[in-house]
């Protein structure tokens, strides 16, 4: 995963700076994620917040770029600096971590959700099964990942991985972590094929503990 400062003030500068006609755009997107999610959530890899404000009360933002951190900050959101691979995806921001070093039950929060993360590392599937096997002692009911299709991947060099669909659906995903996939879905439009030409065309897993 690129460290915060390979993105930096400029990366969000230039997602702060949408104009308002593409901040209005994206609201259907934000609003089909955020329906995915009942109570409190852990909105991983926030950048500058247009998902974790749409979130139930109580959640809270993980961003590995300080600029986004604390242009999040800025808005009144709870954003703290999280640095995965330097956590080993435990998440011990949000638990207590207890004496042999895993990370206890936290309770406060119902869904971990990473939109538009995972394309952006080297192994996105080790780093999602490290995820499910931290959420069920968090107490996490569920996952939601979203990920852009085929041209949506295209459009930005920060992008590393294109995660599809056979990805997620991976028994390797989620053996012993105690979750299963539960659904997949494309939006807008539940067709694979739309992701080849629309940028803006996303796919969408939810995995639910047992």
């Amino acid at each position: 995963m690129p460290q915060g400062d390979e993105y930096g003030q400029e990366y969000t500068d230039l997602q702060a700076g949408r104009s308002r006609l593409r901040k209005v755009a994206r609201r259907p997107w934000l609003r089909a994620a955020a329906g995915f999610v009942e109570g409190p959530a852990i909105d991983l890899g926030c950048g500058v917040g247009e998902l974790l404000e749409r979130l139930p009360a109580g959640s809270k933002g993980l961003e590995v770029n300080q600029a986004s951190v604390e242009h999040c900050r800025a808005k009144g959101l709870d954003v703290t600096y999280y640095d995965g691979y330097a956590d080993d995806w435990r998440l011990s921001v949000v638990g207590a971590a207890s004496r042999n070093g895993h990370v206890a039950r936290d309770g406060r929060f119902d869904t971990l959700i990473m939109s538009h993360v995972l394309e952006h590392l080297d192994e996105p599937v080790d780093v999602l099964h490290r995820l499910l096997t931290t959420a069920g002692p968090l107490g996490l009911r569920q996952v939601l990942i979203v990920v852009p299709g085929r041209a949506g991947f295209r459009s930005q060099e920060t992008h590393r991985t294109f995660v599809e669909r056979r990805m997620l659906s991976d028994a390797a995903v989620t053996r012993d972590t105690g979750f299963v996939l539960a659904s997949t879905s494309y939006f807008p439009g539940n067709l694979r094929r739309i992701g080849d030409v629309f940028v803006y065309h996303e796919l969408r897993a939810s995995y639910v503990r047992l």
